[in-house]
């Protein structure tokens, strides 16, 4: 009679431990969305107490008068891209007035030497000497400078001294207190910033999860390789960011990165979407896995050994990373066509939705190259691509069981 009853509680305690662990997963879901909910809620409708707000600064973009070569002045408006000007070096002025109490200027550098005065007073000095491993391009940062309450009514002057042989982009200007400045050059970049560390959390632990704990079928290499591009294009974003400026102690190595993280995007998400085909069309992803990793390499070894810039020679990168959208957006066309699209029509939501948010992304950068999104969009892609990536393994975890 003992061992029925034990037997009958042991069934009885297997039943609550696996209804237990087969509701774990909703639960961890809803811990996360209550959590998010919260944060979302605070922060959108509840005032803001953080001490600093951008009104602590003002925008002096359409102040400035460019010096002329027969020592006139005329007026220009930043930001912009003046290639009328690159016959010379370029100085920019304009008269301080008597709001500039210890305040700081703020420049966003888009990658030129820059000197600064007051009347004839040095103030900053930005030379890009020693600042790269290797030759090309310096990246584009913030410089700031200290003013005076004795500044009122002197002459700032900013001077592009190598304007000519760098590129004609001139970044906004800004002067206001230096925290209120640091908010203003983070502010645009915030959700984008969050939502890419999130990802790269989430992604570094779906990788860890499928090393080390893998499930009744085995490791899931369609997840670990999504995991591994969403972590991989995080980081990029992370790098790329101008918020890079305040985290890495020197810009250039940390923007380098992001090419090089962005060149090594494409292969993993190839790696992914070839597998939710099963081999079927295993030539094509062969070439197109082949040529992704060419790409890496061209703009490498030109980065190494030549003198062409990074941003050019990642044009093969982009190049192939196009191809590999097109080609992916065709094949799952056909396979919609083919009724073929049932086995991984949830991967396959994820898929086209990002190409189309894609799209989105470079349209902004085009139409507004000074601006933008902040890259939230692509972002937002790519959240889309893990999280349907996610869902399509736990559909798939479910037929087994």
């Amino acid at each position: 009679m003992n061992k029925v009853e034990n037997d009958r509680n042991a069934k009885e305690g297997s039943k609550f431990i696996n209804i237990i662990n087969a509701i774990m997963p909703a639960a961890l879901v809803l811990m996360i969305v209550i959590s998010l909910a919260y944060l979302i809620t605070g922060e959108t409708i509840l005032i803001n107490d953080r001490g600093v707000s951008t009104d602590d600064c003002i925008s002096l973009d359409s102040y400035f008068e460019v010096e002329l070569k027969d020592g006139s002045s005329q007026s220009i408006t930043l930001p912009g891209t003046y290639e009328q000007y690159g016959d010379d070096e370029l100085t920019l002025t304009v008269r301080l007035t008597s709001d500039i109490l210890d305040e700081w200027l703020m420049i966003w550098n888009m990658g030129h030497e820059v000197y600064v005065y007051v009347d004839d007073e040095p103030r900053l000095s930005v030379n890009n000497d020693g600042r790269r491993l290797f030759k090309g391009d310096v990246a584009y940062q913030y410089d700031f400078v200290s003013l005076k309450d004795t500044d009122e009514g002197r002459t700032l002057r900013i001077c592009f001294p190598k304007y000519a042989s760098e590129n004609h982009q001139l970044g906004s200007i800004y002067i206001g207190d230096k925290a209120a400045l640091l908010l203003k050059a983070v502010k645009p970049y915030q959700f984008t910033l969050i939502l890419a560390m999130v990802l790269v959390a989430f992604g570094i632990g779906t990788i860890l999860k499928i090393i080390f704990v893998p499930d009744r079928a085995g490791r899931s290499y369609e997840l670990f390789y999504m995991s591994l591009g969403v972590t991989t294009a995080s980081a990029w974003f992370l790098f790329n960011s101008p918020a890079a400026q305040f985290i890495f102690p020197n810009v250039e190595t940390a923007r380098d990165s992001a090419f090089f993280f962005a060149s090594m995007i494409p292969l993993p998400f190839l790696l992914y979407i070839d597998r939710l085909f099963k081999g079927r069309h295993a030539l094509v992803f062969t070439v197109l896995k082949l040529v992704s990793v060419l790409s890496f390499v061209i703009m490498v070894a030109g980065f190494l050994f030549t003198d062409i810039a990074i941003n050019n020679l990642f044009i093969a990168t982009e190049i192939s990373a196009v191809a590999s959208l097109g080609i992916s957006f065709a094949l799952i066309t056909g396979d919609i066509q083919n009724r073929k699209i049932k086995e991984y029509y949830i991967a396959a939501i994820g898929i086209t939705g990002f190409i189309a948010l894609a799209l989105i992304y470079v349209i902004i950068y085009i139409l507004f190259p000074f601006r933008g999104d902040g890259g939230l969009i692509l972002l937002i892609g790519i959240l889309l691509l893990y999280v349907t990536s996610l869902l399509s393994y736990i559909n798939s975890n479910s037929k087994l069981n």
